[in-house]
């Protein structure tokens, strides 16, 4: 009897878990969903990338890769419910489209890898929310896209894994890394512009904004047709013409074999640039690299055990921004890796038309500030962000930048 009603509540709690899942709806127009989950790398979030690629002018496709080092994941089949809703403006209370489905999904290579066609007409910009759902361990995903759609598309290019032909969406690859194109012309040719170029650090929050420089000439341009594999030979940024469509390009960042993980000391000292002195920088790469990273947190923190603590709780940050953030540089580097590390996950994110709101609430010794990105203009073809700068975060800046001196960061 017991494992009778035990097996009833059970099937009644799936279908419940089930049921509100499917049933999810914004109840409120999309600027008014707090996504800061999506930042929030707990036990209870499921951490994903997600991108939506065109095949022509009414077919789509929403891709999903999931790590699937994520505590919490039992079973070697793992289970996804996954639900999108289109809307065609962000106060929209009804979508003009939706698709509710499950996955069964299974992997040997550290990842699950998903791809959900749908039908979507042309227009000029929409905008979806996606809701993903682990059924076993009952992490889940939530998140907004706006969606750019042109009424007269060219056609499409985008890399794919060459053993297992995977839409590759991640704006980064190392040299291991074996892709071809895939595209909408058949037989194509593609230009590769090479760039060894040192991308501009993310400045504080402070400082008037200052126009990011762009180089102004290619260093290497080479050529392949999409009949032939292509890899990147080694570090730096490449972005990919289509010959036969001017327009058509995709932008892919070549780093070390460990990123976004941090593994060595030079790694280790480079995004100490936020927190450190300009001669404590210049003294970390004079030698021993690591010992001088390490005498610095152990100074800082005042014991060694604190230093652990601190040392974790930077890297992990980096790491994230590492992950998520990358355009044309590593994201540790850009304005949204700044805040992320030196801040932490934000306590609401919020989206407008053409922006993105971060806000921190009121904690410790550090006042509530809201920080707003802008998608910004780049000649690669890759979606960056952009802080607005003001002279009213002088005050937040240097709190958090104490904190970090003395040991005291969250």
């Amino acid at each position: 009897m017991r494992a009778k009603v035990f097996y009833t509540t059970s099937i009644l709690f799936f279908l419940f878990i089930t049921t509100g899942l499917f049933s999810c709806r914004p109840l409120q127009d999309l600027g008014r969903v707090n996504y800061a989950d999506v930042y929030k790398p707990v036990q209870s979030f499921l951490v994903l990338h997600s991108s939506i690629l065109h095949y022509n002018n009414d077919s789509s496709v929403l891709v999903l890769e999931i790590p699937n080092n994520q505590n919490g994941f039992l079973y070697d089949t793992v289970h996804f419910s996954i639900k999108f809703l289109l809307f065609e403006t962000m106060s929209s209370l009804s979508a003009f489209d939706s698709l509710k489905t499950q996955i069964n999904c299974s992997t040997k290579t550290g990842y699950y890898h998903l791809e959900i066609p749908f039908h979507f007409k042309m227009k000029s910009t929409s905008f979806m929310y996606l809701y993903v759902n682990e059924n076993s361990s009952l992490k889940h995903f939530e998140t907004f896209f706006r969606i750019e759609k042109q009424d007269s598309s060219p056609g499409f290019i985008y890399p794919v894994r060459e053993n297992t032909n995977e839409k590759y969406i991640l704006p980064y690859a190392n040299r291991n890394q074996t892709f071809r194109i895939n595209n909408s012309f058949g037989t194509d040719t593609f230009r590769v512009w090479y760039y060894n170029y040192q991308f501009q650090l993310a400045t504080p929050t402070f400082f008037n904004s200052v126009l990011t420089k762009f180089p102004e000439r290619v260093d290497t341009v080479f050529v392949f047709t999409s009949t032939e594999t292509f890899h990147l030979p080694k570090n730096g940024l490449y972005v990919f013409h289509s010959s036969t469509n001017a327009d058509l390009s995709f932008s892919l960042l070549c780093v070390d074999e460990s990123f976004p993980f941090i593994t060595a000391p030079a790694q280790m000292a480079k995004p100490l640039r936020y927190i450190s002195k300009n001669e404590e920088y210049d003294y970390f790469f004079q030698k021993n690299i690591k010992e001088r990273v390490d005498s610095f947190w152990i100074d800082k923190s005042g014991s060694t055990d604190h230093a652990k603590d601190m040392i974790r709780r930077y890297y992990n940050r980096v790491q994230f921004a590492n992950e998520f953030f990358t355009s044309y540089q590593e994201g540790w580097q850009t304005d949204k890796g700044l805040i992320y590390i030196i801040f932490g996950p934000p306590d609401e994110v919020y989206f407008d038309a053409d922006a993105e709101w971060w806000g921190y609430r009121s904690r410790g010794n550090r006042n509530a500030v809201r920080y707003k990105f802008i998608e910004s203009e780049n000649p690669f073809g890759v979606k960056s962000y952009s802080l607005i700068r003001n002279s009213n975060y002088f005050d937040s800046w240097n709190r958090q930048g104490y904190a970090w001196r003395h040991g005291l960061a969250d």
